[in-house]
């Protein structure tokens, strides 16, 4: 024990785990199992397959304030949004799903114009968001969860 803690007569916190055989007690081994257990659950939790992200969440989540609920660029009142309108047939025959994939990981106008994507798409996700979601978006047509169909 530090000469401190002698002096008060309180033990040191690294040594309550341990009993007078140096062994760990039974809380000290309850407390590492639970830390291990919760490692391991979290990393279960968080641990994503890449081809399981639901995209049309995804689009709700972060793209319909801007491009609309059903990608049109207009909001539930009729008011214009200040995003693309995704729907614009002319558009999608002029624009390169490449490019689309590009917008969408690196954003527009160093971020202002749109967010860029990357940290939370692959681009095998932003591939499936221009092909799944954006290439069969229609006007009144919400995209929603479950929006895309299913790999396997």
């Amino acid at each position: 024990m530090r000469r401190q803690d002698i002096l008060s007569g309180k033990e040191h916190p690294s040594r309550k785990a341990l009993d007078s055989s140096g062994r760990r007690s039974p809380i000290g081994r309850l407390s590492l199992l639970s830390a291990l257990f919760l490692v391991v659950l979290a990393t279960l939790v968080f641990a994503e397959d890449p081809g399981d992200k639901d995209l049309g969440l995804f689009y709700q989540q972060n793209c319909a304030r801007c491009h609309g609920t059903d990608g049109s660029a207009v909001g539930t009142d009729g008011k214009r949004l200040k995003g693309h309108d995704l729907t614009d047939e002319q558009w999608l025959r002029n624009t390169d799903d490449e490019e689309m994939i590009r917008t969408i990981l690196n954003g527009k106008f160093f971020g202002l114009a749109m967010p860029k994507f990357k940290d939370a798409l692959s681009r095998d996700d932003a591939r499936r968001m221009v092909t799944d979601i954006i290439r069969k978006s229609a006007k009144g047509k919400v995209i929603g969860p479950g929006t895309e169909p299913v790999e396997k």
